[in-house]
């Protein structure tokens, strides 16, 4: 079955996506980089930041440790630190 896709992203949804972007903004990596360190392609890292797709949980991990270097707690860190009033 297809990940869901959502024109209007749910607001933890669009909160994991900023968080993914901030993370991956804070390692001066652009999407292509990260996309490939994590053996994906740079699409799925930008569906996953603008909250466009619904990652399933070894997605986001390959994306975490592989693309971008981080663990869970880094990413928790982030996603607190987003605004959920604010989208972009």
């Amino acid at each position: 079955m297809p990940r869901a896709r959502y024109d209007t992203p749910p607001p933890a949804l669009w909160r994991l996506g900023a968080a993914f972007k901030a993370l991956r903004e804070a390692r001066n990596l652009k999407q292509i980089e990260a996309a490939s360190r994590a053996e994906m392609t740079e699409s799925q890292v930008s569906d996953i930041e603008r909250g466009k797709n619904n990652p399933g949980w070894l997605l986001v991990m390959r994306l975490l440790s592989a693309g971008l270097d981080a663990n869970l707690h880094d990413l928790a860190a982030a996603y607190e630190k987003v605004d959920k009033h604010e989208r972009h």
